[in-house]
């Protein structure tokens, strides 16, 4: 977790200067990915994916992540006892969800 820590530090702190940075986008998003951070993989990887429309590892991690808050979600909607629906899809497709946070 040290070594996750560290790079997404330094990754950061580069966004932070270079908010459009293909290289310290991707990385970040990957160590956002690799701690577990979804909804951060979500924001930064669907930036990148707008400047790099057909880049294929944005493709596949930006598509687990909204699969893994998707999931996130409905169980969160199960145990409150709500009945999930199609409506969580519509919103992740429009990037509600993120925008909203």
């Amino acid at each position: 977790m040290k070594t996750y820590l560290f790079f997404w530090l330094e990754k950061k702190n580069l966004v932070d200067i270079e908010p459009n940075n293909k290289f310290a986008l991707r990385h970040r998003g990957e160590a956002y990915y690799l701690m577990g951070r979804y909804l951060e993989v979500i924001i930064d990887l669907t930036k990148l994916l707008d400047i790099e429309p057909n880049n294929k590892f944005v493709l596949k991690y930006l598509g687990e992540a909204c699969y893994l808050v998707k999931e996130a979600i409905i169980d969160l909607a199960k145990l409150l006892g709500i009945e999930p629906s199609d409506d969580i899809d519509e919103l992740l497709k429009k990037k509600k969800i993120v925008r909203s946070i």
